[in-house]
């Protein structure tokens, strides 16, 4: 009986163990689809889309803001709270050829009468060869344990065919699927009525998955949503908020708060 009990409890130590092996290799292949360089929209980096963008940087590690893409110097930069964060550009700002922005996490440091904040912003000023200037504004913030790419990258993304936009979707059952557009109006219906904070993870999440949907045609979404790490019922829910809320008949219509509900 006593060998029973042994071997009944080695079966089981190995079982978990394979399973977390088997969960870790699932993570690092997922991970290792993940682009290092994330693609932004001017507008989305402006701020004139929705919220601003979080921006994380790492211990030990750089994160890039690139406008190389859009063809647009920088002009100016300015940190709210320097006390953890530095920056520098590719060229020297006065020479007006910069295009990348490089920021680093920095050990703490004390500033008389100023103050700080877990979450600080960024601002970046760029100007066109036309000489059109444009504002772009950024959350910036301590990354966790793990960094989760290297930089952002501004590009202009052409408007995708009818057709194609179509196209884009996530099959959530044999009959039915979900698109682009019913996900990202899901997303800001869901933060507008305070289901979940813009600064939740998941929102960031969401947010990385439709800006490389929106310029990568090459993979479907829901290998999009597994490079991003992303699970496709959170896709699910927020597209049927999305829907309802794009059918939506009359301003009493109520929507179940419940149905947004992230599992982390």
């Amino acid at each position: 009986m006593k060998n029973i009990r042994i071997k009944l409890g080695l079966a089981l130590c190995l079982t978990i163990g394979f399973s977390e092996i088997a969960q870790a290799q699932t993570a690092r292949s997922s991970r290792s689809n993940q682009p290092a360089i994330l693609t932004i929209t001017p507008n989305e980096g402006s701020g004139l889309s929705g919220e601003a963008r979080t921006v994380e940087v790492w211990a030990g590690r750089a994160t890039a803001i690139d406008f190389t893409r859009v063809n647009e110097r920088i002009i100016q930069i300015f940190l709210a709270d320097p006390s953890r964060f530095t920056y520098a550009t590719d060229t020297p700002l006065d020479k007006g050829e910069a295009t990348t922005l490089f920021l680093r996490q920095i050990i703490p440091l004390r500033f008389p009468n100023l103050t700080t904040a877990r979450v600080t912003n960024l601002f970046v000023k760029t100007k066109t060869a036309d000489g059109t200037m444009r504002l772009y504004t950024f959350n910036l913030q301590a990354g966790g344990t793990r960094q989760r790419y290297n930089g952002l990258s501004v590009a202009t993304t052409s408007p995708e065919p009818r057709q194609s936009r179509r196209e884009r979707t996530v099959q959530v059952s044999a009959s039915g699927s979900i698109s682009i557009d019913d996900i990202e109006r899901g997303l800001q219906v869901a933060i507008a009525r305070r289901y979940t904070s813009a600064h939740d993870p998941i929102v960031s999440k969401v947010r990385n998955f439709l800006a490389t949907a929106r310029t990568n045609s090459n993979r479907s979404l829901t290998q999009l949503a597994q490079m991003v790490n992303l699970r496709t019922d959170v896709l699910r829910q927020l597209a049927t908020l999305g829907r309802e809320e794009s059918n939506s008949q009359s301003q009493n219509e109520v929507i179940n708060p419940n149905l947004v509900r992230y599992s982390r």
